[in-house]
């Protein structure tokens, strides 16, 4: 009978185990294939503004109204997450998120083409925190910070190729053949629903679930004051990375008119991917050397590499922008894992600040740019106005109290 038994929960423990990876897979799967479609607004901004006749400011609003409607949902949602236990359905969130970009290429109403970036932005806002406190509850915490790594980089990689493959669409079949791009979208969303059926064990995930939050939780953590110094830190930060990667084929193609759709798509990817491996090394680093300790070199280290891209020229500019991308992105990771840290308890919460408020600032920011290209004249001086909160937000970390967990 005790061997029955030892049997039973081996098999038992074999049956969470297996839920538990597929239910993390379909989340990862998630964040690949909804973040395969945010970064091709940029892409096609040059030709609405060509198009359409929009100034900077309007075609900047595009990219701030899907980051404000993220951002202000994200908390909310966060906050619902953490009360209730509910998740949203990924696939729906694909789903919503893949239609809503891919349909702007279909319309020359600037005001049907918001709500269209809007739906999208609404799918996003649903799916991060839920995601995200997902993977935060079934992490160790002394790897928190590769596990966030790694659902992070899921979707750094998809939002670093999707600018190629919308360039390389636009190039060789126009604009609206764009819309093709929602064949991974709605292929993914119905294998991740296949997959959630086939493993719909609630009961065990719940428990597995709460187990972690209750090892984890110290209300004594609870410290307010930094997790918001931490988000505006985040917040500058995405105001002046999410302004360049907005704005930058649009440099490159109106402004230095040096570039085709490919070459410029081409020059964003590489620099996303660049992004990408900073994410993974700032997890990394920020478990064997501290958060705040990477949090402070990688913002230190954005600084001179973002004043390189618009002082040097050729090959040195490239290197600024690449480089640019690996540190932003470096603290990008342990900034998240810092607000979890300091919000325990709301996980969801503390990731849709980061990932949705946050990144909505940087929308807000990408406006203000705009705006203020619109009355320079010259969108790359509007750009280098950027310098400024690049400049704050290593000045800043240097204040937040975290308690570094050894």
């Amino acid at each position: 009978m005790k061997l029955l038994k030892e049997l039973h929960c081996v098999h038992e423990g074999i049956n969470i185990t297996a839920t538990v990876s597929k239910k993390l897979l379909g989340a990862i799967t998630g964040h690949f294939l909804i973040d395969l479609y945010t970064p091709v607004l940029p892409i096609i901004l040059p030709f609405l503004i060509s198009t359409m006749g929009l100034s900077y400011f309007l075609a900047g609003l595009i990219v701030t109204a899907f980051n404000v409607v993220s951002s202000v949902t994200q908390p909310f949602v966060g906050l619902y997450s953490d009360k209730t236990g509910w998740r949203a359905s990924v696939p729906m969130c694909v789903s919503i998120g893949s239609l809503g970009i891919c349909l702007t290429t279909f319309t020359s109403n600037y005001l049907l083409l918001l709500m269209l970036v809007m739906g999208a932005a609404v799918g996003h806002a649903l799916f991060h925190p839920s995601a995200m406190d997902l993977v935060y509850r079934l992490s160790p915490p002394a790897k928190r910070g590769m596990y966030n790594s790694i659902f992070t980089t899921s979707g750094s990689i998809s939002y670093s190729i999707g600018p190629f493959i919308a360039g390389s669409l636009i190039e060789f079949a126009g604009l609206p053949s764009v819309v093709w791009m929602v064949i991974p979208g709605i292929l993914g969303a119905a294998w991740i629903y296949r997959n959630d059926l086939r493993y719909m064990d609630e009961k065990v995930f719940e428990k597995q679930a709460k187990t972690v939050i209750n090892q984890s939780v110290d209300r004594k953590k609870f410290w307010l004051t930094p997790a918001g110094l931490v988000v505006i830190i985040c917040s500058l930060r995405a105001w002046a990375y999410v302004g360049l990667i907005t704005y930058l084929p649009a440099l490159l193609t109106l402004e230095y008119q040096e570039f085709d759709t490919v070459t410029t798509s081409l020059i964003v990817t590489i620099m996303l991917f660049f992004g990408v491996g900073g994410q993974i090394a700032g997890g990394y680093f920020s478990d064997r050397f501290g958060r705040k300790l990477m949090l402070v070199l990688g913002l230190l280290c954005a600084v001179p590499l973002f004043a390189l891209i618009f002082l040097a020229d050729g090959w040195l500019m490239y290197f600024g922008i690449m480089m640019y991308s690996f540190f932003a992105c470096f603290c990008y990771v342990t900034s998240v894992t810092m607000t979890q840290e300091l919000l325990p308890g709301n996980v969801a919460f503390a990731s849709g600040l980061i990932l949705g408020l946050c990144m909505g600032v940087g929308g807000i920011g990408a406006a203000v740019i705009g705006w203020a290209a619109d009355m320079m004249g010259s969108l790359s001086d509007a750009l280098f106005l950027l310098i400024i909160p690049t400049i704050l937000c290593p000045i800043l970390a240097l204040f937040v109290r975290y308690p570094e967990r050894n």
